[in-house]
Order: C-alpha cells, then structure tokens, then sequence
C-alpha cells in the first residue's frame, strides 16, 4: 500500500511536469514570437506565475474531483486507478509534445482517469461530466475564437491611423504583460487539475472517502508539490508546440499577438475564479490566435497546421482512456 501510493504521487507529479514542459510554450510562444519577451526571460516569467497560480484557490479542482467518476470505497483500487491514468496521460503528453501537436492536459487527465477506473469497477457520472467538465472545455474555445476574431476587428479599426512602430511597441509592452496574466491563469487552471488527483490519492492512503459535495480542502503540501513540479516543467521546456501554434498556424503580429493573449487570459481567469469550471489553455491559446486571423492586416490560417490540433482536440480523451484502461486491465492481470 505504500508503494502503490508513493507510486500515485510520482505519477501525478511526472503529470504536473510534463504538463508544464507541454505548455509553456504555448504560453509564451505568442510574445517570444513577437519578440515581446526574450525566451529564457519568457520561461521563467512564465514559471514564476504559474508557480504562484497554482497556490491560489481550489474551485476547479473539486469541480474535477467531483464530476470525473465515483470511484470504488477501496484505497487500493483508487491509488491504482490514479497510478494508470496519470501514466497513460503523461504518455499522450510526451506523444504529441514530440508530434509538435498542442493536447489539452485537461482531456488527457479526464480520459486517463474514465479509463483506468472504469476498469476498477469505477462509475461514470456521465451527466456531470458532461455538464461540468466536458461542455465548458468544449464550449470556450469556440468563445475564444469569437471574441479574439470581435476584439481584433475593434482593436484594429481603432488602430487603423496608428504608425505600425509606436503601435507595435506598444503592443510588445502589453504583450509581456498579457504572458505574466495567462501564465498566472495555467497555473489556476491546470495545477488543479493534478492537485484533485493528487488530493483524492491522499484521501485513499488516509482510509478517507471521498464524497461529492462535503467540505473538502485541498492541503498545502499537494499544493506546494504540484506548484513545483508545474513551475520546473515550465522552465525547462521547448518550443516543439509554441512553433506550431505561434508560428506554423497563423500569421500574427504584435497587436494581434497581445490581443490573442489578452483574450485567453481573460476566459481562463473567469472560468477558474467566477464559475470554476477547468478550460484548456492549450485550445483556448490556439482558438484566440486562429480568432485574431478574421481581421486586420495579412490574417492567414495555414490549415494543414490547424487539423492536426483539431484531431489532437477529438482524440484528446478516447486516446488517453484506451491507454488507462489499458494499463489498469495490466495491474489487474498482475495482481498489483
């Protein structure tokens, strides 16, 4: 039993890193691409502010807690159900990360953890989820992509007798600032997600259900140790996904980068502090960047780009479950 739990806390830690290592990029790919922000400087704004957005608040992660599955009333069975969906997550991570493909750690998190427990004997709540997990992660995107594409044309008829150097300067300076915000909303958001896991895995080591709707707290060392983890997957990462959505995907600059930024920043704060429902930054980023491409100046959307995230975006949870339940139909047949 100790064991299996302190091979539930890696694997939700290697989660929370590799989501960060994945992410970053997206993060900051706008302003570095811009050249807003230089890329060492961007990493580490990024992870300083996603180290502090992962200590703040806990709506979203028992939201994730709450709607995912009932899982069974035995601690074995729920530290093996989380040790075979993280593990299947992490691995659909580090897949696309080396695809250059954005993934939504989100979906992996959800498919992962269905799969695995559906395996243990686990129960879908499938009209939660639906309602409280999957609609909002489906649902803002598309938001995104109509207020980036509503904000550009303003911005950009506003802008219109601007000279483009004093503009684009301008824009470079809110374009960091943007970064630090929607850095500041990833670690809100996607810190969560690891901490309900991370918290539930606690719970089951504890000999403690879990129920729905009872005052539960997430503790400060699941907090403090995915904060970290989250922060140094920031840091260290590369820039395989950023080139993809930053660069490949569309043609931006730097008003419709901190436009892109700005929006995305802005649903993700809302959705994690007014309604807590989780949201993916990957797809919102990609969604507020295609968005800005409707409007202005030299808006192309490179399509043979944009269908690989599309696919990523479909196969985001099936992929994921398939890969957990698979794992846990293996500790099951090895009597793990």
């Amino acid at each position: 039993m100790e064991l299996l739990f302190v091979v539930a806390v890696l694997s939700v830690t290697a989660f929370a890193f590799v989501n960060g290592f994945h992410d970053a990029g997206v993060t900051v790919g706008n302003a570095v691409a811009n050249r807003a922000l230089n890329p060492r400087v961007a990493l580490w704004l990024s992870g300083t502010f996603n180290f502090i957005g992962a200590l703040l608040g806990q709506g979203v992660a028992l939201v994730i807690a709450e709607n995912t599955v009932s899982l069974p009333h035995d601690p074995h069975g729920i530290l093996s159900v989380i040790v075979a969906g993280m593990i299947a997550a992490t691995a659909w991570g580090i897949v696309t990360y080396m695809l250059a493909v954005p993934v939504s750690s989100s979906y992996s998190l959800v498919g992962g953890v269905l799969g695995a427990g559906l395996v243990y004997g686990a129960v879908a709540d499938f009209e939660g989820m639906l309602m409280r997990l999957i609609l909002p992660l489906l649902i803002a995107p598309l938001v995104v992509l109509g207020l980036s594409a509503l904000v550009t044309a303003v911005v950009t008829r506003l802008a219109a007798t601007s000279a483009p150097k004093p503009l684009f300067r301008t824009a470079r300076a809110a374009d960091a600032v943007m970064t630090g915000l929607l850095s500041l909303g990833h670690g809100v958001q996607d810190a969560q997600k690891s901490a309900a896991v991370l918290a539930m895995a606690v719970l089951a080591y504890e000999g403690i259900d879990f129920v729905a709707g009872e005052d539960t707290t997430v503790g400060w060392p699941v907090r403090l140790l995915v904060a970290t983890a989250l922060a140094v997957g920031t840091v260290t990462s590369g820039w395989r996904v950023a080139r993809t959505v930053a660069v490949r995907m569309v043609k931006l600059d730097p008003l419709k980068s901190v436009i892109a930024n700005g929006v995305a920043a802005t649903t993700t704060l809302v959705s994690a502090f007014a309604v807590a429902v989780p949201v993916s930054i990957v797809y919102t980023v990609s969604a507020a960047n295609v968005g800005t491409q409707f409007s202005g100046r030299r808006g192309h959307i490179r399509t043979r780009f944009l269908y690989p995230v599309i696919g990523s975006a479909l196969l985001g949870i099936p992929v994921p479950a398939v890969l957990g339940a698979a794992l846990a139909g293996l500790l099951v047949f090895m009597g793990v």
